[in-house]
């Protein structure tokens, strides 16, 4: 599919950088807006939308985060744990700024293993829906983030 010259670039954008060594993509061959596109069927059934959750995955960011290293226990059997980068990443969507580095690695999530988060993350599921694309360090996948949002109320 050909896309106009503003949209090639913007695909640009999600591709591995100076900023983001894997880009924002990953091993995915589909381009963002299919990946947004069934990442919000997962979300629609299970009843929640991408705002709600990017307040659970920012609920349990701004805990680890908080606690300064320590790991911290989110609920039952699930665990967070904040490592501080310095620095700052561009979003991938021109003029939307910078984001601190930093993650939390949160373990024990049904399904999921490990998951990654970051500011630019939440920021990311908050305003666009993107979750990243499959085999991206830091996607995260919309049933771990409905997960976390059941368990945490949001």
């Amino acid at each position: 599919m050909k896309r106009p010259p503003d949209e090639s670039d913007l695909l640009g954008n999600f591709g591995p950088s100076k900023f983001s060594a894997g880009g924002f993509l990953g091993s995915d061959h589909r381009v963002p807006e299919e990946i947004v596109a069934e990442d919000a069927q997962v979300l629609e059934r299970a009843g929640i939308d991408a705002a709600a959750a990017a307040r659970a995955l920012e609920a349990v960011f701004d805990r680890a985060r908080a606690a300064q290293g320590a790991e911290v226990e989110i609920m039952a059997g699930v665990t967070a744990r904040y490592y501080e980068s310095r620095g700052k990443i561009p979003s991938p969507f021109r003029g939307e700024g910078l984001f601190e580095k930093g993650e939390v690695v949160v373990r024990g999530l049904p399904g999921a293993g490990e998951v990654a988060i970051t500011r630019l993350s939440i920021h990311l599921v908050a305003r666009h829906g993107f979750f990243q694309g499959r085999g991206q360090r830091y996607r995260i996948e919309p049933e771990a983030a409905v997960f976390l949002a059941a368990g945490l109320g949001k």
